[in-house]
């Protein structure tokens, strides 16, 4: 238990007071589907591949939700020398890594083929129009996830979402930008915010008793 603490502490700590450095940085609003693609790109990609919009939306939330726990250590497994650096978006909610191709192929295999080649071609088309698709090799995707400070986060205690509302203040967003940024009413922001900060607390008190 106090491991645990520790490291919730910790990582909050780090993030707030050293902030990470990324080769590449856009701005891009997330959106009621849940992640930082619009609902543009996925209404052209639906009409382009012929599937339907609602179920494009629900597979790409589907994709981007279940890869909160553990976005960190996936950042980790891809960052190498030969992969290009991940590219950051929506202020640090989420990053565009690259992948193998065949990853795609593994992807939520009980999607179909149709669905999960249109929602792969989402994810590029979101990448090329943030600039985060040139010049990368033919055997690597682009693919849109949270961030890893955002899986860091959530792996050390906080919901998907608190993560996300931390990520966003520490970047020095106002509530009523945060509120803007990922689509919900600002008392709601306020209430994250105050979980956020209690289990801050709560982190700190048990570190505390640790070490005493």
């Amino acid at each position: 238990m106090g491991r645990v603490g520790r490291r919730w502490f910790t990582i909050y700590v780090n993030y707030k007071f050293e902030r990470r450095s990324h080769s590449g940085v856009s701005t891009a609003t997330p959106t009621s589907n849940g992640t930082p693609i619009s609902e543009s790109h996925i209404a052209a990609v639906a009409s382009e591949y012929a599937v339907s919009q609602s179920a494009l939306t629900e597979a790409l939330e589907r994709v981007h939700g279940e890869l909160f726990d553990g976005a960190d250590a996936i950042h980790q497994y891809y960052q190498s020398e030969d992969n290009p650096p991940s590219f950051v978006v929506a202020d640090g909610v989420a990053e565009v890594i690259f992948v193998p191709s065949q990853l795609w192929d593994q992807l939520q295999t009980d999607l179909g083929d149709d669905i999960r080649t249109a929602v792969k071609a989402v994810h590029a088309e979101f990448a090329r129009d943030v600039g985060a698709a040139t010049e990368i090799p033919a055997s690597l995707d682009p693919f849109v996830m949270p961030s890893s400070v955002v899986g860091e986060l959530a792996r050390a205690g906080l919901s998907p979402r608190q993560a996300e509302v931390q990520v966003l203040r520490s970047a020095g967003l106002t509530q009523t930008e945060i509120g803007e940024q990922l689509d919900m009413a600002t008392n709601t922001v306020k209430v994250h915010c105050h979980r956020i900060d209690t289990k801050i607390a709560n982190a700190k008190q048990l570190l505390d008793l640790v070490e005493a």
